[in-house]
């Protein structure tokens, strides 16, 4: 599941304003069809585009490409808001292996179980927090705080590069002064 020991991130190669456009829909939960409805294009395209993201961020699959651009900034990050309850060790882990792009039967290995229950546990979870499809419950696993750009080991093997945060000036002189700066 993870990369090879060792092996550097990947390049970052950025998705173009359509493709940004069009995994954003996907991110908030729509599909093909309502994405060709909304912005007038065919389905093709939607798949093509799609193929083309995954190949640029080094990843397999709708969640992983949603995943990839959240970890890499190319698509906006959802706001953070709390869900009522928490969440179990199991359905953490099976969210953590959608996001990155497992399959179902890479999911039922690494969990021990079979095929069959993985994918009633990926259901049950979608179902638990509303989402539309498994891209969709990557976005709100950002929301929610069950995944953040610490999960780079892609399924693919490829390892995502995380964009370097610049601090501002008032930020260096604080660290300087042994303050931590604090984000607004």
């Amino acid at each position: 599941m993870s990369a090879e020991p060792g092996r550097p991130p990947v390049a970052l190669l950025p998705l173009t304003p359509a493709q940004i456009r069009i995994a954003q829909k996907i991110a908030d939960g729509k599909n093909t069809d309502t994405i060709t409805k909304e912005l007038s294009i065919a389905a093709g395209t939607i798949t093509v585009q799609m193929q083309h993201c995954g190949q640029k961020l080094g990843v397999r699959g709708r969640a992983a490409i949603i995943h990839a651009g959240f970890v890499t900034e190319q698509l906006q990050r959802p706001d953070k808001v709390p869900f009522p309850g928490a969440f179990s060790p199991p359905e953490i882990e099976t969210w953590r292996m959608v996001a990155i792009g497992a399959t179902t039967k890479q999911i039922s290995v690494r969990s021990s179980i079979s095929r069959d229950r993985a994918q009633k546990r990926i259901r049950a979870l979608r179902k638990r927090v509303n989402a539309a499809n498994d891209p969709h419950l990557v976005t709100l696993g950002w929301a929610y705080d069950v995944l953040d750009e610490s999960l780079v080991d892609m399924a693919s093997g490829t390892v995502l590069r995380v964009p370097i945060r610049r601090w501002p000036a008032h930020a260096a002189v604080s660290v300087a002064l042994g303050k931590l700066p604090t984000h607004r």
